[in-house]
């Protein structure tokens, strides 16, 4: 809070919604360089903000007593990191109060996840926080709020078993083709969190060997942290013709995989059957793949359909965490609420006290009752004039204040105005 103004939480960034991997992968900030650009970030007066940077979002999420300008100063910062590549005029979203609270409640509730119900967002929203402390103020109830409700939203749901089940759905298609998966060998293309998740499925289950590679500059080293087998990109179709099992999840709003180079991947193969997973949004593989005879094409939401309990349930359990997250919000504003209340009674009370002293000074002979009679008359005299003028001025403007006021005051003093004096100032209609 600066000056008595409250502080309003804000999120500025770009999502697998928003932007393709190009961008994304230009606005990712390295684990390692996270601190250097929160220093940056409070040069520009974003003096309580954390960055969320994963392969499928970026994102300056804090408060600020003026978060219009916040988001200002967060986009700058973001589309600097673009190294003059062009971004649509979408691509950077801006959200403040109610919007903004609401979006890190889905996040941490991985509602706004490719893959709803994962689990990776809630750590990687965690990390963020704790590289950044958020102190006692607005964003730290904020974060705190979100992670009480992700609790609840995996303990009263199961929309994590969703995740869960797709992924190992992708598994259990891979074995019916394949047999064992201990021989086989994977390919996952792309550095989405969804690809990620799937791999991780596969790994679980026995799988021989998972190779890792993609466009993006930083595939190499998200191998060597997640100790995969890196593979370079350009040598795309020699991992194809190696692998028995492909996951995409690159989302370069081009194909990567198009027919005539899984057609020569399939030849090289001598027509063994090779399952591939397109987990990109947008697509990586282009749907024509599926007409050659040995290549077994399954989109996102082909393997959601066969999971286990089904896409529709799943859309159930996430109808419910929306309402839980709805819930939520409506508890953080009424909270809210309290808090921006708090400063205003207390200056209120300040003030009467300060009027207090004052008439006791003028009148330090005054019995009770004349004293109080004082008190009462110096504590309604500014008010009174303000409410005459109002009424002076008689504008449709001034008159509707004038009823919310007397509104205002009903409900603070439990008072009951008469009709008439009410009458006097309502507005016909």
């Amino acid at each position: 809070m600066r000056d008595g103004t409250p502080d309003r939480a804000f999120v500025v960034g770009a999502s697998y919604r928003t932007a393709d991997s190009r961008i994304r992968d230009r606005l990712y900030i390295e684990p390692g360089a996270v601190p250097d650009f929160l220093a940056t970030a409070k040069a520009a007066g974003l003096t309580q903000a954390f960055a969320l940077s994963t392969c499928d979002r970026v994102e300056v999420i804090g408060a600020s007593p003026d978060p219009e300008s916040a988001c200002i100063a967060a986009e700058r910062l973001l589309l600097s990191r673009l190294d003059g590549v062009s971004a649509g005029s979408d691509t950077i979203y801006r959200l403040s109060d109610t919007d903004a609270v609401r979006h890190v409640f889905r996040i941490a509730a991985a509602l706004d996840s490719q893959m709803v119900g994962e689990s990776q967002i809630l750590g990687q929203l965690k990390d963020a926080v704790q590289v950044a402390p958020t102190g006692a103020g607005e964003l730290d109830r904020l974060t705190q709020a979100a992670f009480a409700l992700a609790k609840r939203v995996r303990s009263t749901t199961r929309i994590g078993e969703g995740a869960v089940s797709a992924a190992a759905a992708a598994v259990k298609v891979a074995q019916d083709l394949h047999g064992p998966l201990d021989k086989c060998r994977a390919l996952l293309i792309g550095l989405g969190e969804t690809g990620a998740l799937i791999a991780d499925q596969f790994l679980r289950a026995g799988l021989g060997v998972l190779n890792l590679t993609g466009p993006a500059r930083r595939t190499e080293r998200e191998a060597a942290r997640r100790g995969w087998t890196y593979h370079p990109f350009d040598r795309l179709d020699e991992a194809l013709a190696n692998a028995d099992i492909v996951i995409t999840a690159a989302g370069r709003g081009t194909y990567l995989i198009d027919r005539a180079r899984m057609d020569h991947a399939s030849t090289r193969r001598r027509h063994k059957p090779i399952l591939v997973v397109d987990a990109g949004i947008p697509s990586d593989v282009d749907p024509d793949t599926d007409r050659i005879r040995d290549v077994f094409l399954y989109s996102l939401a082909d393997i959601e359909r066969l999971a286990e309990k089904g896409q529709l349930d799943r859309k159930a359990e996430a109808l419910e965490a929306e309402a839980m997250v709805e819930a939520a919000l409506v508890d953080w504003r009424r909270a809210q609420a309290e808090r921006e209340g708090v400063p205003g009674l207390v200056a209120l009370r300040d003030h009467f006290e300060t009027l207090r002293d004052e008439v006791l000074r003028r009148h330090p002979n005054a019995d009770p009752t004349e004293a109080t009679r004082l008190l009462v008359n110096r504590l309604l005299h500014e008010p009174s004039e303000c409410l005459r003028e109002i009424a002076k001025q008689g504008s449709d403007a001034d008159l509707r204040d004038t009823i919310t006021v007397n509104r205002v005051l009903e409900r603070l003093f439990a008072l009951t105005l008469d009709n008439e004096s009410k009458n006097k100032n309502e507005l016909d209609g």
